[in-house]
C-alpha cells in the first residue's frame, strides 16, 4: 500500500474497464479484417506480397503492447496508487516498458502497409515520391521513439524502479516528444486516409465502386481522431511521477489508434464481400466502366464476324487478340486477389467479346 495518508474518495476502483471493452471490440474487427485479407491473398493462389507482410507485423506488434498492457492491468494498472505496493508499482512499469518500445512500430508499420498499397496504383511521379517520403518517414519514427525510451534514464531501470543519483530526462522534455510525435502521427493518418482519393477516382470503375473503396482506405480518419484524443492526455503522462491511474486512457488511446490503421489497412479487402452483400439487395452498380468504340464495333450477332471501319483498319490480328485477353486475365486476377483493381487500364473482356476502352 502507498505512503499517501488518505485514502481516495471512490475506494479501491480500476478506470480500465470501458477501455478494455471498447479496445476489445475494434481488435476483434481489425483481427477479422486481416483473416479475410490474407484468405483473399492465399486462395485460389498464393499472392502474398510486401504490403501484407508489413501489416503482419504490424499485427505482431500489435499482439505484444496489447499483452504487455493487459499484463500491467492484472498488476493493479488503473487503481489509485493508495492502493499499490511498491512491488506491484515496479512490475507495473516493467510491462510498460516493452508497450513503449514495441507499441509505436504497430501503427508505423500498418502506415507502411497502406502506402505500399497505394505505390501499386499508376500514379505521377510527384505522387510515387510523396509517398516514398512519407513511408521513410514512418519507418523514422520507431526508431526515434525506442531511442529516445532508452535514453530517458541512466540507468535504464530507473524507469520503473528507484535507483540512487539516477539521471533522467524532465518530463517536459518526455510530454514535448509525445506532443510531436503525436502531431506527425495525426498528419500521417490524414494524408494516408484522403490521398487514395485522388488516385481512386481516376480508376475506370462505376462512382459507386469508387465511392465504396475510398471509404473503406479512408478508415484511418479513426486513427487521426484517437491521435487528437492523446494530444488531449498526454498532459498526464509524466514519467517521473508514478501516476498509473492517469495513464490509463491515453494508453488506451494508443491502442485505438494503432487498432485503427490496421483495419484501415485490410479494409479493402473486404470490397468482394460487401459487393456480394450489396447484390443480393438488388444493387447493380459494380465492375467496369464500358464506353462505345470510335474504330472498331464487333457483331454480336450470330456471324461473329462483321467488322466496321470508321478510319484505321478494323481488322486485328489473333496476337493483338490474345494480348488483349492476357491484359484483361491479368486485371481480374488483380482484383480478385486484392478487393480492388490496382489497374487503370482501359480493356475489358466478356466472354467472347473484347472491348477497347
Amino acid at each position: 500500500m502507498s505512503s499517501d495518508q488518505q485514502p481516495p474518495a471512490g475506494g479501491d476502483t480500476t478506470n480500465t474497464v470501458p477501455g478494455l471493452v471498447g479496445v476489445s471490440f475494434l481488435f476483434a474487427i481489425a483481427l477479422s479484417t486481416y483473416i479475410v485479407r490474407i484468405f483473399t491473398r492465399v486462395r485460389p493462389a498464393f499472392r502474398l506480397t510486401a504490403p501484407d507482410y508489413i501489416v503482419s507485423a504490424a499485427l505482431l506488434f500489435e499482439l505484444i503492447a496489447l499483452v504487455s498492457q493487459l499484463s500491467a492491468i492484472q498488476f493493479g494498472l488503473g487503481r489509485y496508487n493508495y492502493y499499490l505496493t511498491p512491488d506491484a508499482t515496479v512490475k507495473i512499469l516493467k510491462c510498460l516498458f516493452p508497450l513503449g518500445l514495441f507499441s509505436f512500430w504497430a501503427s508505423s508499420l500498418a502506415r507502411v502497409s497502406i502506402g505500399s498499397m497505394l505505390l501499386r496504383f499508376e500514379i505521377s511521379y510527384t505522387w510515387r515520391v510523396v509517398l516514398w517520403v512519407l513511408i521513410l518517414i514512418q519507418v523514422a519514427m520507431p526508431i526515434a521513439s525506442d531511442i529516445f525510451q532508452l535514453l530517458q534514464c541512466r540507468p535504464i531501470r530507473a524507469l520503473w524502479e528507484t535507483v540512487p543519483d539516477a539521471v533522467c530526462w524532465s518530463a517536459g522534455k518526455s510530454q514535448s516528444f509525445g506532443y510531436i510525435y503525436s502531431g506527425m502521427g495525426i498528419t500521417s493518418d490524414l494524408v494516408f486516409a484522403i490521398m487514395p482519393t485522388f488516385f481512386i477516382w481516376s480508376l475506370r470503375r462505376t462512382v459507386m465502386e469508387r465511392m465504396l473503396v475510398i471509404v473503406l482506405m479512408g478508415l484511418g480518419i479513426i486513427a487521426a481522431v484517437a491521435g487528437v484524443m492523446k494530444v488531449y492526455h498526454i498532459h498526464a503522462w509524466n514519467p517521473r511521477e508514478v501516476t498509473l491511474r492517469d495513464w490509463v486512457p491515453l494508453l488506451w488511446w494508443y491502442r485505438v489508434e494503432e487498432i485503427g490503421l490496421i483495419t484501415a489497412a485490410c479494409a479493402p479487402f473486404l470490397k468482394p464481400f460487401i459487393e456480394r452483400l450489396l447484390s443480393r439487395f438488388g444493387s447493380k452498380h459494380f465492375g467496369f466502366v464500358t464506353f462505345g468504340l470510335n474504330t472498331i464495333r464487333s457483331s454480336l450477332g450470330g456471324t461473329g464476324k462483321d467488322v466496321v471501319k470508321t478510319g484505321t483498319s478494323g481488322h486485328r490480328t489473333s496476337g493483338e487478340q490474345q494480348s488483349s485477353q492476357q491484359t484483361t486475365g491479368h486485371e481480374a486476377s488483380m482484383t480478385a486477389s486484392s478487393g480492388f483493381n490496382y489497374s487503370n487500364s482501359g480493356v475489358k473482356c466478356q466472354r467472347e467479346h473484347c472491348e477497347e476502352v
